[in-house]
């Protein structure tokens, strides 16, 4: 007998990756498109997956008449900077902010195979800043259909590989983003909120989520956050059923990782930078972590023909 049940395909919250306060300062040309890349101690702009979050990669291209990009240093990457005191991130303590790019900043994620998953979908959450001066003010400027400083633009959208599509998610072009912002007509003034986005996706496909933002003011800045591909799946694609980890998190040195199927089980487990700090394989469920600082890791379990990777943490 079998069944099937809706599931995360992939996705990412913006947990797994490392930290990092300040601005990003790029170090390439301004004046010319190139990739972008991750600097010593500053937020993370690329993050590479360890099996666990969706990977993603950031690149800029300027105005048709260039600006100084982010060569100024601004704030753009992985951050646990809260869009406000009082709004938080929609899944767990981390997002993605660009802000201040005096250019066009591209976020690129993992491609996403949805070989036999039904009814595909995706969904984000992602949140416009407001003029804190004055919040009866807009904040945004121009309908984006230019490539020039003042034509603010934001473009969330899935490129579906496999059928040479694009698929929009949210598309400002040719509107004033201020349109977009939530406002509260009582008092007059934008508010500082989260939206969700969603779309249908087609099965059998491989797809990729691509984020694109155009600003030139350190107020003007978006955020992301808690982005899920999900389907219908059958209970053979749910390999990580099979596994469980307690206790999780960890705060005795150790965990227990069980099976339903008995044997050997081969674990290596990453920190957030994607470093091996562990290898082994146990026969039994219990695995020693006495020797892992505390944070968040990735825990890839594998057992005979099924693999799985697992979050945990230590404290």
């Amino acid at each position: 007998m079998s069944a099937a049940s809706f599931a995360q395909v992939a996705g990412t919250s913006f947990e797994e990756p490392a930290v990092f306060s300040g601005q990003y300062t790029d170090t390439g040309d301004a004046n010319v498109a190139h990739d972008l890349v991750n600097n010593t101690d500053q937020p993370l702009v690329n993050f590479v997956s360890i099996g666990g979050e969706l990977g993603f990669s950031a690149s800029y291209t300027p105005y048709d008449t260039p600006d100084v990009g982010l060569t100024d240093g601004d704030f753009v990457g992985v951050t646990n900077f809260t869009p406000s005191a009082d709004v938080m991130f929609t899944d767990g303590e981390q997002g993605y902010q660009i802000s201040d790019v005096d250019g066009n900043y591209i976020l690129e994620f993992d491609i996403v195979d949805l070989s036999g998953v039904a009814n595909p979908t995706i969904s984000l959450d992602y949140l416009m800043s407001i003029n804190t001066n004055n919040p009866a003010n807009g904040n945004y400027e121009g309908d984006g259909t230019l490539n020039e400083s003042g034509f603010d633009r934001l473009r969330i959208y899935v490129r579906d590989l496999t059928n040479n599509t694009e698929i929009d998610i949210f598309n400002s072009t040719g509107s004033d983003l201020d349109d977009f912002v939530p406002f509260d007509t009582a008092s007059g003034e934008y508010q500082v909120e989260w939206l969700s986005g969603t779309a249908d996706l087609t099965t059998n496909t491989n797809v990729q989520l691509v984020v694109e933002a155009r600003t030139n003011a350190s107020a003007e800045t978006f955020f992301l956050d808690n982005i899920v591909f999900g389907g219908i799946l059958g209970v053979n694609g749910q390999s990580s059923n099979q596994f469980a980890i307690y206790p999780n998190p960890s705060t005795n040195g150790f965990v227990n990782i069980v099976s339903k199927v008995s044997g050997a089980k081969a674990v290596a487990v990453y920190d957030v930078l994607g470093k091996e700090v562990i290898n082994t394989t146990i026969n039994g469920d219990r695995l020693d972590v006495s020797k892992l600082n505390s944070g968040i890791y990735i825990v890839k379990i594998a057992q005979g023909k099924t693999t799985t990777t697992q979050k945990l943490i230590v404290k």
